[in-house]
């Protein structure tokens, strides 16, 4: 079942106890994707039914019988038409600074879910594994030998006498049971738990079944390590591995109540896509892009004093000087952009002493577009300039590659103060 985050409550034929576990997943996401408030919203009826709504996220998850589709304000099938999976995927993969969502196209309708999509995917990244072999690596085993190999196993001393031709060693041997292996198998795993499609579903268990005896427990991020020459046929599931890996499944203390399914911080993953949108524009023109505190104002209090700071989410630079300021705001601009939103950034330029400050909205549609304004009274910033980005931009190379076109010459006039 499909629902627009921000939009509309959509109506659930549910009963009690699976509207308490979407209750209960929705604290849980909140908790895990650092969100200020549940991210799910659900209602009782007084016709028996439920009725929910969902804020600040989206992607895909499955709460007993129920499925639930969370697809993105800006990129669904209202503002985007048939094509908003296809953006909404190339957009997650660009966010995440990876490349294997945007290049790999699966053989999937339209009408599918996105979690069939990226299924699809996932299985045919794996194209080849099989015959050209997953990775090895060496892993701590404890056995029995008639030769002493590696060394001698504490736990076992008490059986060295009486003399049985055999010693407990502790050895290492090529094992497939390896961090980057019990990613996939587990990314695979949970991929066939929120499936639709009983055939990808099939595929799914069958392909994880190449990977016997390794251990279905995914790593942490930071045990997998970058993939070697000798495994580039792997290397964009490995990808999406981690990315999915980055919202775990979620268990609730006793009975361990687990839901497949991987949602997206939409605030966080629309800075990161700009961050980089941003800095790939940039860089053409000599400047570079960050993330830093600046100190706002010195306060004295009781004697001491202390600094507040501000933090804009890109700083575009030319050497160490900044250039432009810019906050990223997942919202809708309207006609035109909050005080809040007009006043932070203000401050950031302020004391940065920068001519031109920014603040980026996403929209529908493809292309860039943006209104300018002149604060009034002396002194930086001069302009404040509110720029919405149509998100469909993401659905091909070549929107892509013109949106970042019209961002160069954006980025471009705004800093031609430097050249002078």
């Amino acid at each position: 079942m499909q629902v627009i985050e921000y939009g509309e409550p959509i109506t659930l034929d549910i009963c009690s106890s699976e509207a308490s576990d979407i209750s209960k997943t929705s604290k849980t996401w909140q908790h895990k994707l650092k969100l200020t408030r549940p991210p799910f919203k659900i209602k009782n009826l007084p016709c028996g039914k439920f009725e929910l709504s969902v804020k600040g996220v989206a992607g895909f998850i499955k709460v007993g019988k129920t499925t639930l589709e969370i697809a993105p304000k800006f990129l669904n099938q209202e503002t985007s038409g048939s094509q908003w999976r296809k953006a909404m995927w190339k957009f997650l993969a660009y966010g995440h600074g990876i490349q294997a969502l945007g290049h790999t196209s699966g053989n999937f309708s339209q009408d599918e879910g996105i979690a069939d999509i990226l299924a699809d995917i996932f299985l045919k990244s794996l194209n080849g594994a099989s015959t050209r072999g997953y990775p090895l690596g060496y892993k701590s085993t404890r056995l029995d030998s008639a030769f002493v190999t590696g060394r001698l196993d504490p736990a076992k001393y008490n059986k060295l006498i009486p003399v049985s031709g055999k010693v407990g060693v502790i050895t290492s041997k090529l094992s497939k049971d390896i961090p980057t292996n019990r990613l996939i198998k587990w990314a695979g795993l949970e991929l066939a738990r929120t499936v639709e499609s009983p055939e990808r579903r099939k595929k799914l268990k069958a392909w994880a079944s190449e990977l016997s005896g390794v251990s279905s427990i995914p790593p942490n991020q930071d045990q997998v390590p970058a993939l070697n020459q000798q495994y580039p046929h792997i290397s964009d599931v490995v990808e999406i591995s981690k990315l999915l890996l980055e919202d775990r499944k979620s268990s609730y203390g006793q009975g361990e109540l687990s839901l497949p399914g991987f949602l997206w911080d939409s605030d966080n993953l629309f800075e990161r896509a700009t961050r980089r949108l941003i800095s790939e524009s940039a860089k053409p023109l000599g400047l570079s892009t960050s993330k830093n505190t600046h100190r706002m104002a010195k306060t004295y209090i009781n004697g001491e004093s202390k600094f507040t700071n501000t933090t804009p989410d890109i700083d575009v630079c030319l050497n160490d000087r900044s250039a432009l300021i810019l906050d990223s705001k997942y919202k809708n601009k309207g006609k035109h952009p909050s005080n809040e939103d007009f006043y932070q950034v203000l401050a950031a330029g302020r004391v940065r002493a920068v001519e031109t400050v920014a603040l980026i909205y996403p929209s529908s549609g493809t292309g860039l577009s943006y209104n300018t304004y002149e604060p009034l009274g002396v002194g930086f910033p001069s302009k404040v300039i509110t720029t919405t980005i149509g998100l469909e931009s993401f659905a091909t190379p070549k929107a892509l590659r013109l949106l970042k076109n019209e961002l160069t010459s954006w980025i471009k006039l705004n800093t031609s103060t430097l050249e002078q």
